[in-house]
This record gives structure tokens, C-alpha cells and sequence, in this order.
């Protein structure tokens, strides 16, 4: 679209087609639509506008059906461990994603099961297009927890 020739539209491209209702010549009664300039390049401004609208309608239409993939995400669920003790936690595990990702930009919502005493805060990193990283903070022992992975154009 950028860059095109469009000599038929105004300074501003935003001239508008106005439909012209065509009648035959018929000799001696009645005098038929001219075929001049004018015309002929009001038709070719409805025919660039159709061309245009259609060009974005099938962006957004490309767009929300990417929107629609990312919205069906994986939900997966993983029990962390720390073996550490109170002051110390080695409660990180490397989490696979189901569907590989085409980005890494895909949100991953955390969701504790079960006791949620001295969990502390969940923490999601170091994040690849197959997985992530994840652990908590806190002292507790177990924790279990349910993710729920967004975006990131599954494929």
C-alpha cells in the first residue's frame, strides 16, 4: 500500500466514491453516460478503496486470529520442593511447555493449591520458547502449584 501512484484521489487520499448510475445511449431519445476522465477515475477510487478496506479487514482478521490461538493456553501442574530448611530454598524446577512457543512473550499465571502458609512470593524466570523457570520464596516445605501459560503464538 505505501508507495502507490493514486493520482485519482485528493491531496489528502480521502475523497470519497460517489456511485454513478449509468444509462445506455439510445440515439435520438436520450444522451448515455460520458467515458471521460472524470468517470472513469471516481470508478477507479471506489475500486482503490474496496482494495484498501479489504487489505485491512484481512489484517485484523490475521490479528484476532492470533489473539484467539494465544487465548487457549497449557495448564500445568508442578509440586516444588525445598529441602533447604527455614532460612534457605532450592525450590527450583525447570517447567516444560507443552506447546512450544514462537515468542517468549507469553505470560504465565501462578495459582497455589493447597496450604498457602509460608509460601512466600512465586517467582517465574528465565523463560524460553520450550519452558521456563519457577520457585517461591518462602520457608514452607512443598508447595504446589498450577500455571497457567498465555501467549507466545502457541503453535
Amino acid at each position: 500500500m505505501i508507495g502507490r501512484e493514486q493520482p485519482y484521489l485528493g491531496k489528502n487520499g480521502t475523497e470519497c466514491y460517489d456511485p454513478t448510475d449509468w444509462i445506455d445511449d439510445v440515439p435520438g431519445i436520450q444522451d448515455g453516460t460520458p467515458q471521460d476522465e472524470q468517470h472513469f477515475n471516481n470508478m477507479e477510487c471506489g475500486i482503490n478503496v474496496s482494495n484498501l478496506t479489504s487489505e485491512l479487514l484481512a489484517e485484523v482478521v490475521k490479528k484476532h486470529g492470533m489473539q484467539i490461538a494465544n487465548i487457549n493456553g497449557d495448564v500445568i501442574t508442578v509440586t516444588l520442593n525445598n529441602t533447604m530448611g527455614a532460612f534457605f530454598n532450592n525450590s527450583v524446577k525447570t517447567v516444560a511447555l507443552k506447546n512450544m512457543r514462537d515468542t517468549v512473550d507469553y505470560t504465565v499465571e501462578c495459582e497455589v493449591q493447597g496450604d498457602v502458609n509460608n509460601v512466600g512470593d512465586v517467582v517465574v524466570f528465565d523463560k524460553q520458547l520450550n519452558g521456563f523457570k519457577v520457585k517461591y520464596t518462602g520457608s514452607a516445605s512443598t508447595v504446589t502449584l498450577k500455571l497457567y501459560v498465555h501467549g507466545g503464538n502457541a503453535a
